[in-house]
C-alpha cells in the first residue's frame, strides 16, 4: 500500500508515521498502543488514519461515518472517563465486524480515565480479542496503571521545530510572513495550534487580548489585580469549564514568565508571545529600572514557583477562581 494513500498530516510526527506505515503494509499491528505527547500534535488525526488504513484499503480516505470505528472520551462536564464508558466501549468491540475487519476503540485524553475505569480496561487488554485494536491518547502517562502501560506499545509524539511550523503555515496559506512567525513561536511546537488560530482569527485577537491583560496584572495594586480578574475570569464553580480556563490562565503566565526569562539571557528570537514583545521589554524594563538583574532573576523564578503551585492545587481540586485569587495576590 503506498504510503501516500493513508492520507497521513503533512507536518511532524514522521518518526511515528513511518512506524504505523510499516505496521499497516505487515498487516500483523498489536492489540493495544499508547500514543503519547503534548495536546495540538496530531495524535487524533493520525489515530484516524492509522485506523482506516488497517481496517480496508476502501476506506483509507473514507472521513464519515464507520461502524467499526469508536472514539471515547470525557463525557461534556465531567472531569473523567468512567467505568460504564469503558464499559460500554468494551461490549462494542466484542462485536462482530460490520466490515468483516478491525474493530478498533480510540480513547482520547485516556489520561483521564478513571482508576475504575482502568481496571475494567486493563481486562482487555490482558485478554485481546482476535481483530480488535485499542488505542489510546494521552498527554502524560503518569495517571495510567503500570499493568496498563506494560500491555500497550508506546509511541511518542514530540513538539514540531519553529522554523518547520513556519514554513508550513507560508506553504499552506496566503497568510503574512509576520502572522506566520507570530504563530509559529505561538504554538511551541504543536501545528494544530498554530493551525487553529490561524482558521481563527478572532480567536488569536481574543487570546492576545488575555495574553496583554495578564501582563499588566504585574503593574496592578492588589486590589486592581483582583478587579482585572473578574474580566478574565469570573466562574466561580468546580466544573471542567472552569479548570480548563484557570488552566489556560496559569499557561499563559507561564508562558509570559518564560518570554521575560528569555529577554533576560537576549534570547528574543525563542520568545513565545512574538507579538507582545515590544510590552514584555517595556515591562522588563520598568522592573529593572527598581530592581538589579540578579534580583530581577530571582523574582521571575518565584513566579514559577507560584504557577506551579497554582497548577498543584487545581489537581487537588482547589476551586479554580480561588486558585487565581491566590496567584494573582502573591504576583508581586
Amino acid at each position: 500500500m503506498e504510503e501516500n494513500k493513508l492520507n497521513w498530516p503533512k507536518i511532524g510526527n514522521e518518526k511515528a508515521i513511518e512506524f504505523l506505515s510499516r505496521v499497516v503494509a505487515g498487516g500483523e499491528p498489536a492489540s493495544a498502543y499508547l500514543f503519547l505527547g503534548p495536546d495540538n500534535l496530531g495524535k487524533s488525526t493520525i489515530a484516524l488514519s492509522f485506523a482506516r488504513a488497517l481496517m480496508a484499503p476502501a476506506l483509507t480516505n473514507q472521513t464519515g461515518f464507520n461502524s467499526d470505528l469508536h472514539i471515547l472520551e470525557p463525557e461534556e462536564g465531567k472531569q473523567n472517563i468512567s467505568i460504564n464508558q469503558v464499559r460500554e466501549l468494551i461490549k462494542t468491540l466484542s462485536l462482530s465486524s460490520f466490515l468483516d475487519s478491525y474493530q478498533i476503540g480510540i480513547i482520547k485524553d485516556a489520561q483521564l480515565l478513571s482508576p475504575e475505569a482502568q481496571n475494567a480496561l486493563l481486562k482487555t487488554l490482558e485478554e485481546p480479542q482476535e481483530k480488535v485494536i485499542i488505542i489510546l491518547l494521552a498527554t502524560s502517562d503518569d495517571s495510567l496503571l503500570p499493568t496498563i502501560l506494560s500491555r500497550v506499545q508506546k509511541l511518542y509524539f514530540q513538539p514540531v521545530p519553529t522554523d518547520i511550523i513556519y514554513d508550513y503555515l507560508l506553504t499552506q496559506s496566503q497568510t503574512q510572513r509576520s502572522l506566520a512567525k507570530d504563530l509559529a513561536h505561538l504554538s511551541l511546537g504543536r501545528p494544530l495550534k498554530a493551525a487553529y488560530f490561524l482558521e481563527n482569527p478572532d480567536l488569536y485577537a481574543t487570546y492576545l487580548v488575555k495574553a496583554k491583560s495578564l501582563l499588566q496584572l504585574f503593574t496592578l495594586s492588589t486590589n486592581k489585580r483582583l478587579a482585572a480578574l473578574d474580566g478574565l475570569m469570573n466562574d466561580r464553580t468546580y466544573s471542567p469549564t472552569a479548570i480548563k480556563a484557570a488552566t489556560e490562565i496559569i499557561n499563559i503566565f507561564e508562558g509570559l514568565l518564560r518570554d521575560l526569562l528569555l529577554l533576560h539571557f537576549n534570547q528574543p528570537e525563542r520568545v513565545q508571545h512574538l507579538a507582545l514583545k515590544s510590552e514584555l521589554e517595556t515591562f522588563k524594563q520598568q522592573m529593572l529600572n527598581t530592581l538589579d538583574e540578579r534580583t530581577f532573576l530571582s523574582w521571575l523564578l518565584g513566579r514559577f514557583k507560584l504557577t506551579a503551585q497554582a497548577h498543584e492545587y487545581l489537581a487537588a481540586n482547589v476551586n479554580p477562581r480561588l486558585v487565581l485569587e491566590q496567584l494573582a495576590i502573591n504576583l508581586l
